[in-house]
């Protein structure tokens, strides 16, 4: 036997193993059960979802001799015609192929004959709003006062092309998409029948590019299974033509810290491993909605997009680094680049200009780049409103004098040297850092990426002290290798004038800075900003 194709042999039978559509489904068994047959059936949705396998299922069980809770038998004689296609009392019609007045005339002919061997004569039309104009106007009267032994069943993807006459005429059912994980356990039953295994990210991976079609779904299961029998993500990506999550995140990576030479050198990376630039365009598009939604709704954003709560935290994490308007504007840009790709002859210099777009937006004067530098001046004047509304200028910073060693309170201890976060030529700490990241940003890009994902928490003068948040304990164990502390404090020596160190901390952990050099290094950023003759530092009240 010739093989089938996996969404032909995964085709519903009946109500039961349809896949979501609960409403539509509880409403046509209920109209069966009762008899309440409507003349006209209007059943809309995008592809995949279920139209035209409702509509046969539908076709069985009101001819079935026996239903079963709405459900055809399967077993009585006209169960076994209808499932072998050898019934003439239903007829599937393309309204694609056949959509001039003609072939609905010769509908309108062979309508008033009654059914052969059921109950009622069953007329599916697939695509109708495809029909000619012409040809909904013939069809209309038949529609209207059909012959009581005749059922119209209309599907279409496009029911905003219908006119108001036919949708006036006709019981219309919604198919909504299909969600995620439910897509994913069929494909999983579809798995288990082939003999093959898949991993369950694989499977997830492709319920999440069918976007809501069952059909779809299973035929790229069918891809993936022709290639072999064990589906792994490798293999999703490899059919799929889409790019790898953690290239993703480096891309985006890149467009936060402006780094226009990484962005090329990841284009031509895109293009030699032989990517299509308008999947990649969509793959950017549904990330940066990722890190939009992350900035929204971070609690939601597991279930909202079907992720795991690491996953999730990965999205929340890079989120922070950006603004709203920024995420928008830059979704804005390759959402339409998928559009400009359908006609530009060089695809790669659209993607190109587009990536250099969101990542030169600094030196556009438009509007809208404005907008988002605006809004990122705010962020930066609300962080530090929030840390003055803590009473960081009001902290103990002056020493008091102890009465004795062995009775030194840790809270006069904590306000010892505050002087000592300034490098001998006068310079704090926060000042000596950010020269620091400017000379990493133009020699070690990465590395200055790397430290973007955390923050300067507090320097004794010669070692700085850099935290990343407890989510991404990832960066600190990078930093903290030889060769990275090296080139960090080779920086850091060059901007202090003195031989400087370095160390990185996860938040939260046992090597967490003191008390003191925190309370420094808030100092050091308040002088920074107001100038160290505005900051006035007074004793506790207490």
């Amino acid at each position: 036997m010739a093989y089938q194709a996996l969404y032909r042999q995964w085709r519903p039978t009946d109500f039961s193993s349809m896949v979501a559509q609960e409403a539509v489904v509880a409403t046509l068994r209920n109209q069966i059960t009762t008899g309440r047959i409507a003349h006209a059936y209007l059943f809309c949705g995008s592809r995949g979802t279920g139209k035209t396998s409702t509509a046969k299922i539908m076709a069985r069980a009101i001819n079935c001799e026996q239903p079963r809770n709405g459900d055809p038998c399967g077993e009585c004689e006209s169960c076994q015609r209808l499932a072998r296609e050898e019934s003439m009392d239903v007829f599937e019609i393309d309204a694609a192929s056949n959509n001039g007045i003609d072939e609905i005339r010769d509908l309108r002919e062979t309508v008033k004959y009654p059914p052969q061997q059921g109950k009622y004569k069953v007329y599916i039309i697939d695509e109708v709003h495809m029909l000619s104009t012409s040809a909904f106007n013939a069809l209309l009267k038949t529609l209207e006062e059909p012959p009581a032994h005749v059922v119209f069943i209309l599907a279409t993807t496009e029911p905003q092309k219908l006119p108001a006459t036919i949708l006036s005429r006709c019981q219309r059912f919604d198919f909504g998409r299909i969600p995620a994980h439910q897509i994913a356990g069929r494909l999983r039953e579809a798995v288990e029948g082939a003999n093959a295994t898949a991993t369950e990210e694989s499977l997830h991976m492709i319920a999440r590019a069918a976007e809501g079609g069952m059909r779809d779904a299973l035929s790229i299961l069918d891809m993936c299974l022709g290639y072999r029998s064990d589906v792994d993500e490798d293999l999703v990506r490899s059919v799929l033509g889409t790019s790898d999550r953690r290239f993703l995140f480096r891309f985006s990576e890149a467009l936060e810290l402006e780094d226009a030479a990484s962005l090329m050198q990841m284009v031509d990376e895109l293009m030699r491993a032989g990517r299509e630039p308008m999947v990649f365009a969509k793959d950017v598009s549904q990330h940066l909605r990722a890190l939009l939604m992350a900035r929204c709704c971070p609690d939601e954003l597991a279930s909202l997009l079907d992720l795991t709560k690491e996953d999730a935290q990965e999205y929340v994490s890079q989120a922070e680094h950006f603004t709203d308007a920024r995420l928008m504007r830059m979704m804005e840009l390759f959402m339409a680049v998928e559009t400009d790709l359908r006609w530009a002859s060089s695809p790669r210099i659209v993607l190109e200009n587009a990536a250099l777009k969101a990542c030169l937006r600094t030196k556009e004067v438009d509007t809208a780049a404005l907008q988002d530098r605006i809004v990122e001046l705010e962020k930066t004047v609300q962080d530090l409103t929030d840390k003055i509304s803590k009473g960081v200028i009001a902290a103990p910073a002056a020493a008091k004098p102890a009465p004795a060693p062995e009775k030194k309170e840790p809270q006069k201890e904590k306000a010892a040297p505050v002087q000592a976060v300034l490098t001998p030529t006068g310079r704090s700490a926060a000042d000596t850092w950010k020269e620091a990241m400017s000379v990493l940003k133009r020699t070690q890009p990465q590395v200055a990426g790397f430290l973007s994902f955390g923050r300067m928490v507090g320097s004794d003068g010669t070692t700085y002290h850099w935290e990343t948040p407890a989510a991404t304990p990832f960066y600190a164990d990078v930093l903290n290798k030889e060769d990275k502390r090296d080139m960090i404090a080779a920086a850091l020596t060059e901007a202090a004038g003195i031989p400087s160190k370095f160390e990185a901390h996860v938040a939260g952990d046992n090597r967490q800075q003191s008390g003191d050099q925190a309370e420094r290094s808030l100092l050091s950023d308040l002088e920074a900003t107001f100038s160290k003759a505005n900051v006035l530092i007074q004793e506790d009240a207490k």
